[in-house]
């Protein structure tokens, strides 16, 4: 049995607040109704309260560095505390491209991956996620103004838009909003 739980998106950190993007994640599974969801990168949870909320069907995989990750981590304990009473809701410590063999071909319905995202996140997810994937990738960032971020520019992170450009004729791709943004992807 699921513990439904309220979104208390105003005390968490993300740059989705700015632009609510909770109400995004809202229409995607009221859209298509997931029953497998899977995220790589969690913060402080906002996205997955979100699609806790929304999805109160599906099986949520939520994935992190933790500790390992150098910069703005999760906290672990913080994260499993949260999500303890929430059944349908797995929490691991998984590497984005290690664990692409975890999943098989067709078996995501929405996969979220908000990881300090860069050109080569985007190209990794398209290549290596996309066939896991029979609903949509969600993927944070992808407007050209997320490309100039100062963190991207100061460790010479590669551009996301001329990923975007290499695959527009392949797959799907929409991009919402300017800043921080959200590129939606299938195919």
């Amino acid at each position: 049995m699921t513990r439904i739980m309220e979104v208390d998106i105003q005390n968490i950190k993300s740059s989705y607040k700015t632009n609510n993007y909770d109400k995004v994640f809202q229409s995607i599974c009221f859209a298509l109704n997931p029953k497998k969801i899977v995220e790589f990168g969690i913060l402080e949870g906002y996205s997955l309260d979100c699609f806790v909320e929304y999805a109160k069907n599906a099986l949520i995989e939520a994935n992190d560095l933790f500790d390992d990750f150098p910069y703005n981590a999760a906290d672990y304990e913080f994260v499993a505390n949260k999500y303890k009473n929430n059944f349908n809701v797995a929490i691991n410590k998984k590497n984005f491209y290690n664990a692409v063999n975890d999943y098989e071909n067709d078996s995501i319905d929405i996969l979220h991956v908000d990881i300090a995202n860069n050109g080569e996140v985007f190209e990794f997810a398209i290549e290596n996620y996309l066939p896991k994937v029979r609903g949509i990738m969600i993927l944070e960032g992808g407007s050209p103004s997320r490309d100039s971020v100062e963190w991207m520019v100061k460790y010479q992170k590669p551009m996301i838009q001329p990923v975007l450009q290499k695959y527009s004729n392949s797959v799907r791709i929409e991009v919402i909003e300017d800043y921080p943004s959200i590129t939606l992807i299938s195919k």
